[in-house]
């Protein structure tokens, strides 16, 4: 209790800042930019194992992002009603590439027998694809991360195979936009493992 007490306190001070800054003519005096954590080998050596010989193709369209999300400003929700991007705390990308970058680098690590692509423009389809919508990619002023959205399986001739909507909330482990990164990044670990979990399962 006391440690979510601290996290509220610091996340609301970190706010307040912002908001200040927000308010004021003068220029940002620095600004940060964040990237979504490395992903771990753990598994990616397996990727290289000869014993993986049956090498199948999945497609991960571009992730569907709400539109406020949809720039490189990293957003906390203030309250139930408000939400607010941050003017000196963004990410190296717009999140969309951010998001597809790393949620494409995690597949594959969990899935190596898998070879997980971008679609290339104008390029035929011909394997399954999965398609990503995120409502909720930020940080909440009680101190969690929260991910939420709905994935869909599509096979080669784009007809939906399996829909499944999601959502994860990871407690910040101490409060700033550092802390918040990454454990926005932990639920993307999350929502590797469900994916990759379900399609395991599949033939």
């Amino acid at each position: 209790m006391i440690k979510t007490y601290h996290l509220r306190t610091g996340l609301m001070l970190i706010l307040a800042g912002s908001l200040a800054a927000c308010l004021k003519s003068n220029p940002p005096i620095q600004s940060q930019r964040y990237s979504l954590p490395e992903v771990q080998a753990s598994t990616a050596v397996q990727q290289n194992n000869p014993a993986v010989t049956s090498r199948q193709t999945l497609v991960l369209n571009r992730i569907q992002l709400a539109d406020y999300l949809d720039s490189d400003r990293i957003v906390v929700q203030l309250s139930d009603i408000t939400l607010h991007p941050a003017r000196d705390h963004l990410w190296v990308d717009n999140l969309s590439q951010e998001l597809q970058r790393g949620l494409r680098n995690r597949l594959s690590n969990r899935l190596p027998a898998t070879s997980v692509v971008d679609p290339l423009p104008g390029a035929p389809l011909n394997a399954p694809s999965l398609q990503l919508t995120i409502d909720q990619f930020h940080g909440q002023i009680n101190g969690y991360a929260v991910l939420s959205g709905q994935w869909q399986l599509l096979s080669a001739d784009r007809k939906p195979v399996q829909s499944q909507p999601f959502k994860f909330t990871t407690p910040l482990a101490e409060s700033g936009y550092p802390a918040l990164v990454r454990a926005l990044g932990n639920n993307l670990d999350l929502l590797s493992d469900q994916i990759a979990a379900q399609l395991k399962q599949k033939p």
